[in-house]
């Protein structure tokens, strides 16, 4: 179903998205932004565990229909490229930080609107699997069902609204990095 195959990559994506921002906030020696970049990549982390877990709830209790499946298929396709600029971006600040190369800081000036873009198109992602659980969560339907797509809305609204923060938390590094802040 285009939908696991939907959560698996967000699963991926949210995994290796923790891995880069963890190495990120190594390699960078302004203690603001390290910072910053480590609850994002903490709390990317969880989404990645959040999102194995929702899985097997979606399973037993599946959205009505989703009807947009070309929105859907759009979003894998997004997702997957995402994927693919990750791996690139973490093949580079790995050979950066391995060979004690130039600052990463540098890199992620460069970088920052990728970054911020992922984010965005996360939340994006997590709206639209929401508003495909909101009907059932307000319908008659039997009380297991109801509670269970309620937990499935709470645990996605909770991840969408980080995804807005993390989206806010990178503007800010954006602004820390535009008035030179970043230590070498």
């Amino acid at each position: 179903m285009t939908l696991f195959r939907t959560l698996d990559l967000m699963k991926r994506l949210e995994r290796d998205l923790a891995v880069l921002y963890s190495v990120i906030a190594e390699g960078v020696h302004d203690a603001i932004i390290s910072s910053i970049m480590r609850k994002i990549g903490i709390e990317s982390a969880t989404h990645s565990y959040i999102l194995a877990l929702i899985e097997p709830l979606i399973r037993e209790c599946p959205p009505r229909r989703i009807t947009d499946t070309e929105y859907l298929i759009s979003i894998q396709n997004n997702i997957e490229e995402a994927l693919n600029h990750v791996h690139e971006i973490m093949d580079f600040v790995n050979s950066r930080v391995k060979v004690g190369g130039e600052e990463v800081g540098a890199f992620l000036v460069e970088k920052l609107n990728e970054l911020e873009d992922f984010e965005s198109n996360a939340t994006k992602v997590y709206s639209f699997l929401l508003r495909s659980y909101l009907p059932i969560t307000s319908t008659r339907v039997d009380t297991k069902r109801r509670a269970t797509s309620k937990l499935i809305v709470k645990l996605l609204k909770g991840i969408a609204d980080d995804e807005k923060e993390h989206g806010e938390l990178l503007t800010v590094v954006n602004e820390l990095l535009g008035v030179g802040r970043v230590k070498k």
